[in-house]
């Protein structure tokens, strides 16, 4: 009896000891756990025992979110809570201010917790503004466009772009423009002239931001995102000059203009088009030395193809991914023909082009592409159905391929299993160029 009351002691010893060791932690290391929380939930934890009473207000992160629809009186509870944290808050330098609200009448409060952020050195400001037609757009101050600890900055949303004649941010690495408001074209170009030192930008425009030219000059840009939103027939100019950028994603639902000045050293490109055509060949020969590309296109017009055939376009391409609706599948003879040193092709099929292959065509090439009989080795193809287009396409890589490893197949699921083994059937009767080619069907 004794000694299960001894052992019992020591158990509840032992417990007592290993209790909230979180609380024993040193502060840098409770700011970091606290750093993945918002501040709302941080300042919470100071329930928790008088160790952690202030330890939130030493967080050099504040993450500030409201609500993301209106009330009758917006924003008044969130604004007494906004300041009252920035009271509290004694951190002298900010890692990062992340701020989502909803924008009320008079906004020159707002303005005064940027500069707040700004005059306590902070590094990264994320600002998304949700609001109504019937508020206005929310003006950055100037004190903003000359932070010079600032590393990343992101605006989304109810924001408008109004920069003065100077900008001068010289740490900015990082920038995202989502679906925000722009007073005219001068002030992207001078926020664009005064980020010396960027190398990421995200952009997302649609027709009412008052813009006509997206003119994108940045000698030290390495990453750009670019979408532009469904506006009808409104005209729009994308100009590009980045002569170090490595990756490029383009989405393009306007009827954009291609001035692609430089971009000599891009490496990755994804590009998203509806419709394919006589526009985009600016694009396209602005791709010729990335090597790995994905294109995504529904349908494709009657364009001038002709001039690009007497060359190799794609010269150091060794990856291609084609995304096919059901309108541009003929396309595939072009790209492998201008694309002589490709070593691993996907093609799938876009959502639009589900439960309609019987409007889809091929035709194959006049002549086998040298990159079939020199260098294409893998070759994957997603959401097979047994339609007589696809057939088509495998039976004649399968043929012609005189380097292929692997065709691997990907049918789509809809497929009973008789078919599937029919489909296979039919698969391991083709002809093949390589004897080392493996067929894989899932």
């Amino acid at each position: 009896m004794a000694n299960s009351v001894n052992q019992e002691i020591n158990v509840n010893s032992k417990h007592k000891k290993s209790y909230d060791r979180i609380s024993q932690l040193p502060d840098v290391l409770i700011h970091h756990i606290l750093s993945f929380l918002s501040t709302k939930e941080a300042m919470a934890t100071s329930i928790l025992s008088k160790r952690w009473l202030w330890v939130w207000t030493s967080v050099p992160i504040l993450d500030l979110q409201d609500t993301p629809f209106c009330r009758t009186d917006p924003n008044l509870h969130f604004r007494q809570f906004v300041d009252h944290v920035l009271i509290l808050n004694k951190t002298a330098s900010l890692d990062k201010f992340c701020l989502k609200f909803n924008l009320v009448d008079h906004p020159s409060y707002v303005k005064t917790w940027f500069r707040d952020a700004v005059s306590r050195d902070v590094k990264e400001l994320d600002i998304s503004v949700h609001g109504t037609e019937s508020f206005p757009f929310l003006k950055l101050p100037f004190a903003l466009f000359t932070a010079k600890t600032l590393h990343v900055l992101k605006l989304s949303h109810g924001v408008e772009l109004h920069v003065p004649g100077t900008v001068s941010l010289p740490c900015l690495k990082v920038l995202n423009l989502v679906w925000i408001k722009y007073t005219n074209d001068e002030s992207v170009s001078r926020l664009f002239a005064g980020c010396y030192v960027l190398q990421e930008l995200v952009l997302h425009k649609h027709a009412g931001d008052n813009t006509t030219c997206s003119n994108i000059s940045i000698p030290t840009l390495k990453t750009l995102f670019v979408r532009f939103a469904p506006t009808g027939r409104r005209r729009h100019k994308l100009k590009i000059n980045a002569p170090v950028l490595k990756q490029l994603n383009l989405e393009d639902n306007l009827t954009l203009e291609f001035d692609l000045e430089d971009v000599s050293s891009l490496v990755e490109a994804n590009v998203t088009v509806s419709w394919l055509e006589n526009r985009h060949i600016p694009l396209l020969k602005a791709l010729s030395n990335a090597k790995f590309v994905s294109f995504h296109w529904d349908w494709y017009a009657e364009m001038k193809w002709r001039n690009f055939r007497p060359y190799r376009l794609f010269l150091n391409l060794v990856q291609m991914e084609l995304h096919v609706g059901y309108g541009g599948w003929n396309l595939l003879s072009l790209f492998l023909e201008i694309s002589d040193h490709l070593e691993v092709l996907v093609l799938a099929k876009n959502d639009n082009c589900r439960g309609l292959g019987f409007e889809c065509s091929w035709k194959p090439p006049k002549y086998v592409p040298k990159c079939l009989l020199s260098s294409l080795s893998m070759v994957y193809f997603k959401g097979f159905e047994d339609l007589t287009y696809q057939l088509s396409m495998v039976k004649y890589i399968l043929k012609n391929a005189r380097v292929l490893k692997m065709m691997d197949i990907s049918s789509n699921g809809d497929l009973p299993l008789d078919s599937k083994i029919d489909l296979l059937k039919k698969l391991l009767m083709f002809p093949r160029g390589s004897k080392a080619c493996q067929l894989k069907f899932n």
